[in-house]
């Protein structure tokens, strides 16, 4: 089934997925919920939502927008903000009930949800792990004679394998990555400032997107990081001035509708000194054993453990600081990356097909820079493939 493409058709049409593939995502978290014994089921996080309904928030903006249903009758429905009445009104299968500003959101949402919640001594299931304290307080006071359990495990379980649409929107999101790539180094030269080559680099990804899949939404972003900065990976970009000599750290997320691909590569711009060659080389060999790495039943774990001790017996072992790599798919809020997916020295679960992951191995040397790529690799049947290809052997200046 193909994502949905061409001309819009109203100016809020902005489902990017096709009927058959929501109704399959609901049908299976209905019956494994059912399993489970859960009676009512609230979802409160933006990516779960999204999962659920097909309704994208990239933002609250303080207005808490919750899926609620009824497993047994599998009856749903959206709650959220009067403003964001049309946006909830794309899903395909959920009643609306948009609430007022004139009251407190937070205790409005809670009351239609327990308007909605079967009577009696239920079970509930929330996300137990991303749920404020406050506002489980609320629930238990609205619904006093209800449990409430955790479906933290069944939503990440159901994230974690992609559906073929959702490969072919990240796969678009990787071509994006490309395009934003390629302007990055287009607008690189000395002087110029880190926030100028990211915008650049996000005024191109939009601009394709927009073109590539009318219906998707962007929340794209671009870090150009340069010299010490570099070592703090998620550090936006500045007025800092880039120089002949700076470790480079080009980083493009083109986010298509809440999903998530990351392109990372890093180069230095003119000459390399002796200690910033040997920990580009060191971190370009792990990654490349890292991603070749990647197939159905390989060990997560034993990627990282790989590729740590590839920088390790080169001497550079203390300047790792993250793990290999981690999962991707929708990466809005809370519940963004899904734990099972992390490459990671304690994750001993199997790479499946269908899953999608970052692999990024890094050398982080102090006061001079961090050093680092990464690739998006979805894993199929028979192994793997890079929707971000892109040259790793970068010389500017």
């Amino acid at each position: 089934m193909a994502l949905r493409r061409g001309p819009l058709e109203h100016d809020h049409d902005i489902q990017v997925f096709s009927r058959e593939e929501i109704e399959a995502r609901r049908s299976a978290v209905f019956s494994e919920l059912a399993a489970a014994g859960v009676d009512f089921v609230l979802l409160h996080t933006a990516d779960n939502v999204f999962y659920v309904s097909g309704v994208p928030l990239l933002s609250e903006w303080g207005r808490p927008l919750w899926w609620v249903a009824n497993v047994a009758k599998q009856d749903s429905e959206i709650i959220g903000s009067g403003i964001e009445k049309e946006n909830m009104e794309s899903s395909y299968f959920d009643r609306v009930h948009a609430y007022d500003d004139a009251v407190n959101v937070w205790d409005a949402a809670v009351a239609e949800a327990a308007a909605q919640a079967p009577r009696g001594a239920i079970r509930v299931g929330i996300e137990l792990a991303h749920i404020s304290v406050g506002l489980l307080e609320k629930l238990r006071a609205a619904l006093p004679e209800a449990e409430f359990v955790s479906v933290d495990d069944v939503l990440a379980s159901r994230r974690l394998i992609k559906s073929a649409e959702e490969f072919e929107l990240l796969t678009i999101g990787g071509e994006v990555a490309k395009i934003g790539a390629q302007e990055f180094l287009s607008s690189f030269r000395e002087g110029v400032t880190e926030a100028e080559v990211a915008a650049r680099a996000v005024a191109a990804m939009d601009i394709a997107m927009s073109s590539l899949i009318p219906r998707g939404v962007t929340s794209t972003y671009s870090y150009c990081q340069v010299g010490r900065r570099s070592l703090t990976p998620h550090l936006h970009p500045g007025g800092r001035r880039i120089k002949k000599g700076d470790v480079v750290g080009m980083n493009v997320f083109p986010v298509i509708s809440g999903y998530c691909v990351e392109l990372e590569r890093t180069f230095v711009y003119g000459e390399e000194t002796a200690e910033q060659a040997q920990a580009l080389r060191v971190a370009t060999e792990a990654f490349h054993v890292g991603k070749d790495m990647v197939a159905p039943g390989v060990l997560m774990s034993e990627i990282d453990e790989v590729t740590r001790r590839m920088i390790a017996e080169a001497g550079l072992g203390e300047f790792i600081r993250h793990g290999t790599g981690h999962a991707h798919g929708i990466m809005i809020g809370a519940s963004s990356r899904e734990e099972g997916g992390e490459l990671r020295t304690y994750n001993r679960h199997e790479l499946r097909p269908g899953m999608a992951l970052s692999v990024e191995p890094a050398v982080f040397l102090p006061d001079i820079g961090a050093f680092r790529h990464s690739d998006v690799m979805l894993v199929t049947e028979g192994g793997a493939h890079c929707i971000t290809d892109f040259d790793v052997e970068i010389h500017m200046g």
